[in-house]
């Protein structure tokens, strides 16, 4: 089966660097990915977070469709309780005329950052985290310039030749149903929960409404991986990216990438150790002569042709390798 492999790219920043260098890394690995031949490369939303460069999804997007040809540019994803469905919609509609068929509009229902940082982005005002499902609905009525709850309020530019792709971001089978309600895509966050994975992505197809927004079901797996020469290198660059995974889980803001040997160091022997080795063994770690096969069997298992590549490493020029070589044996 012929994959179509995508990036996910958080913008990870590294201890002592700037958010500003994680950025411009991300310009030159979707520069990069364009003219290798992925498919796709995806900008997630973090706030107050120094592990990550990148606040908004949707200006890295719109700065890197300038730059690049081919590859479909999205975000993964605009965190919703944030902000407006009306504000959402338009500007998704002007990335959408700007680059027909390019841009995929990536929404998510987490809150993007801790409490302090959600507070923030609205307006010290307390946050609604139920009806979700409801401002999906919304953006896509302003999208499709159907009637909604503002009667004839458009969401310029109207009259879009093509409407963008819409992703829904999530690990659960709850939401896997509210994509599929809506017949829009759906992303599997493989990396962050794989407890309902299969069940979720099962439920996603088997439930879709083709008479919605789009009329084909279109499922995407977001996993971690980590290639080098030998196992031993794989599995140690991919620390960094281990340790941030478990700060998460123990709903702390992760830290900026350390080196791994200062990992290693902080983990062994401490109470998170057989949690973090855990984590670790969920990341796909392999050379390059076999990763393609590993990708496959990530695929066939959940029933995909399309897989979204997290790497997250210390050093840029390991994470460009993962790349190339996931490219190059594909």
């Amino acid at each position: 089966m012929k994959l179509k492999l995508g990036i996910l790219d958080q913008s990870p920043t590294i201890k002592g660097g700037s958010s500003l260098q994680a950025l411009k890394n991300s310009i030159d690995l979707a520069v990069f990915a364009d003219e290798a031949g992925f498919h796709s490369v995806i900008y997630s939303e973090h706030h107050g977070v120094e592990a990550y460069g990148s606040s908004s999804p949707e200006i890295l997007s719109a700065a890197v469709l300038s730059k690049t040809k081919r590859i479909k540019v999205g975000t993964g994803g605009i965190m919703m309780k944030n902000y407006s469905a009306y504000k959402i919609a338009e500007w998704a509609k002007i990335l959408s005329s700007l680059y027909p068929e390019r841009f995929i509009l990536g929404l998510g229902k987490a809150p993007g950052g801790l409490k302090d940082a959600v507070s923030a982005l609205n307006n010290h005002r307390p946050v609604i985290l139920s009806g979700q499902e409801a401002k999906l609905e919304e953006i896509i009525q302003y999208i499709k310039e159907e009637k909604g709850i503002y009667g004839d309020l458009i969401a310029q530019p109207v009259n879009l030749d093509h409407l963008p792709d819409i992703l829904w971001l999530g690990s659960g089978v709850q939401s896997a149903k509210e994509a599929a309600r809506h017949g829009v895509g759906y992303s599997y966050a493989d990396f962050m929960s794989h407890e309902q994975g299969n069940e979720s992505t099962e439920t996603y197809i088997r439930e879709f409404d083709r008479n919605q927004y789009s009329p084909a079901p279109s499922l995407q797996v977001a996993v971690a991986v980590s290639v080098a020469e030998n196992l031993e290198t794989a599995e140690f660059n991919a620390y960094g990216m281990a340790y941030q995974f478990l700060q998460a889980r123990h709903i702390q803001a992760p830290e900026a990438l350390l080196p791994a040997a200062m990992i290693q160091q902080k983990i062994m022997g401490s109470e998170d150790e057989e949690e973090f080795f855990k984590i670790l063994e969920h990341i796909i770690i392999d050379t390059p002569d076999n990763i393609s096969r590993r990708l496959q069997e990530k695929a066939e298992l959940y029933r995909t042709d399309e897989l979204l590549i997290l790497c997250n490493m210390y050093n840029e020029t390991d994470r460009i390798n993962t790349y190339k070589s996931i490219i190059l044996d594909h």
